[in-house]
């Protein structure tokens, strides 16, 4: 597995609160995180790179942001997952939602992560000190920022990348799409799920006899169509069944079905 070695999320928030505020408001970017919203609903996170989830332990998404005056995409890079999958997969004894959620919002704590933004702060204040500090997860930026953010005096990210690392309720969205994903390819994409999805889940081999197909390959789709109809499916999957584990329920404190999810507001 590929090892990714930058900063923790923990340091890189205690970073944005430290850094400089503005001269008009008197905030960092940490303070003013509030002031934009993250994607809520699972059809906003199409855009995961499952082959380097299943084959790397990696997880790539990109975190729809809707900000002050636009809407964004935070990318958030990470690994470690396979590994706190495992552990959860032994715990549980079984593959369901509650062991992608809690593998995803462990490896995120505890790993080291990657990240980039869209917007025009990221591009000419923060992206030049990630690239150099090697944090990015896009491409380089390899223009100084002399006159916007000469010291590297306003944090790590601006505050678009703040929210998205101080509040991980995006995981459970994130979890959701993965979970439908697995389910979407053991259905109809079976070689690929046999070779690479079912091993890197569950750490073992397939021994199952399976059909070859004229579709089949060694590598996962990362397309956002194919993401999508995994989705739709997941939403349809036992939705007015008695007893459905992954129905909602509106119900004080975790329920079946609701997993709770630590992390800062």
């Amino acid at each position: 597995m590929i090892a990714l070695h930058e900063d923790r999320r923990n340091e890189l928030i205690s970073r944005g609160r430290r850094g400089e505020k503005e001269k008009g408001d008197g905030k960092n970017r940490y303070e003013k995180r509030v002031n934009s919203h993250v994607a809520s609903t699972v059809k906003e996170f199409n855009q995961i790179d499952m082959e380097s989830l299943f084959k790397y332990s990696i997880l790539t998404v990109n975190v729809p942001v809707q900000g002050e005056t636009d809407n964004y995409l935070v990318r958030i890079k990470f690994g470690g997952f396979l590994d706190e999958l495992h552990n959860q997969i032994r715990q549980i004894g079984k593959f369901e939602l509650r062991t992608v959620v809690k593998a995803l919002t462990n490896s995120f704590d505890r790993d080291d992560v990657y990240i980039s933004c869209s917007c025009p702060d990221w591009k000419y204040r923060m992206g030049f000190w990630a690239s150099m500090s090697k944090i990015t997860s896009s491409a380089p930026e390899n223009r100084p920022s002399k006159i916007t953010n000469p010291h590297n005096a306003l944090g790590p990210g601006c505050k678009h990348v703040m929210l998205v690392l101080s509040n991980n309720k995006w995981v459970m969205k994130v979890a959701s799409t993965i979970f439908n994903y697995v389910n979407y390819m053991e259905k109809n994409r079976k070689q690929q799920y046999a070779d690479i999805i079912y091993p890197a889940i569950y750490d073992k081999k397939y021994i199952e006899p399976v059909q070859l197909s004229i579709d089949d390959k060694d590598t996962l789709d990362n397309d956002t169509e194919l993401i999508d109809t995994a989705n739709i499916q997941g939403r349809t999957r036992g939705q007015f069944k008695p007893g459905n584990p992954y129905r909602y329920q509106r119900k004080p404190g975790p329920g079946i079905g609701q997993i709770p999810i630590q992390g800062e507001e």
